[in-house]
């Protein structure tokens, strides 16, 4: 596998979330762990609600090891919103947060394909019905267990580098009276993330 020199590796999944850029020989004596920045934009689509979500610009940094690929990083992504029709509620708008539980580890292979795995919870922020400022949730609705997720996809050694991952919505707790109505638009198999990583 190639050594890598002045990079910008990056790497996520979408709490998860994961990019790497690299290039040639470091200099002798130069470090063996190459820092990572990288701006994310992630979109992630709930299969319950066969709806997409764009998540607002983050940011990943981190290192990764010229020598053997390993990468670990720190994922970070701001809160997003989506509309949400619930039974009692109706129209509501919903914002949640990715919360990473774990840092972010993953490699890069001799083909140049990586694949990155990120822990993480989903803080449900807010549940506010249409026209009213009222959060009907509480401070600590959240996802019951923490969700892996594992991105993988090819590497662009010049420019952004997407990746994208399947994952599954536990139970979620703490909603007050919302949790169970929460839990039938939210939880399930088959959500999907997709995140692109662009050198920073």
């Amino acid at each position: 596998m190639p050594r890598f020199v002045r990079t910008s590796v990056a790497v996520s999944l979408c709490g998860g979330l994961l990019a790497v850029g690299a290039a040639l020989s470091p200099p002798a004596g130069a470090s063996a762990e190459i820092l990572i920045n990288a701006k994310v934009n992630a979109t992630t689509t709930l299969a319950t609600l066969k709806q997409s979500v764009t998540i607002p610009q983050g940011t990943f940094s981190g290192q990764v090891s010229d020598t053997s690929g390993k990468m670990t990083g720190t994922l970070r992504l701001p809160p997003a919103s989506t509309t949400v029709t619930l039974a009692g509620v109706g129209l509501a708008t919903a914002t949640f947060k990715v919360a990473p539980t774990k840092k972010v580890t993953g490699s890069l292979n001799s083909s140049l394909t990586l694949t990155a795995k990120t822990v993480f919870n989903i803080d449900v922020t807010s549940v506010k019905p249409a026209g009213l400022p009222i959060n009907l949730v509480g401070s600590q609705c959240m996802t019951s267990t923490p969700i892996t997720l594992t991105l993988s996809g090819p590497l662009s050694v010049l420019g952004s580098s997407t990746f994208s991952g399947t994952y599954t919505i536990p139970k979620l707790m703490h909603c007050e009276a919302l949790t169970a109505a929460l839990d039938l638009v939210l939880s399930g198999k088959g959500n999907t993330m997709k995140a692109t990583f662009t050198p920073d």
